[in-house]
């Protein structure tokens, strides 16, 4: 098994969380949500706890505002990636290599090669 990870500064990997947040919103996750909850999602137990669906709970529920909802999304998606990267970080078999390298390519194809000659 070949594990390969992308190393990414950890204020380049915020402001793409952030980013990613706020697309989310535009594209209507709110909403979602919304119908989700008329369905009974706080039912579901894991569902209504997954990241951004928590938050936007928060806010249909009169809890916070939506600028609320989405910077506390943004906050616990940055923190769980952090916790996946601390994990990750202390699994020697993971050959890592940064993001925006010029030779991640030729560097994923040698991993690749050294495992499959293996």
């Amino acid at each position: 098994t070949i594990r390969i990870g992308l190393e990414i500064p950890r204020s380049v990997l915020d402001e793409r969380i952030a980013e990613r947040v706020h697309l989310m919103w535009a594209a209507g996750f709110v909403e979602e949500v919304r119908e989700l909850a008329a369905a009974g999602l706080a039912n579901w137990r894991t569902a209504s706890r997954a990241l951004g669906y928590l938050q936007v709970l928060a806010y249909l529920n009169g809890d916070c505002s939506s600028e609320q909802a989405l910077q506390a999304t943004i906050d616990a998606t940055s923190k769980f990636a952090r916790r996946q990267q601390r994990w990750f970080r202390r699994d020697s078999r993971i050959t890592w290599i940064d993001y925006d390298a010029p030779d991640a390519v030729p560097r994923v194809l040698a991993a690749l090669g050294s495992e499959t000659l293996m």
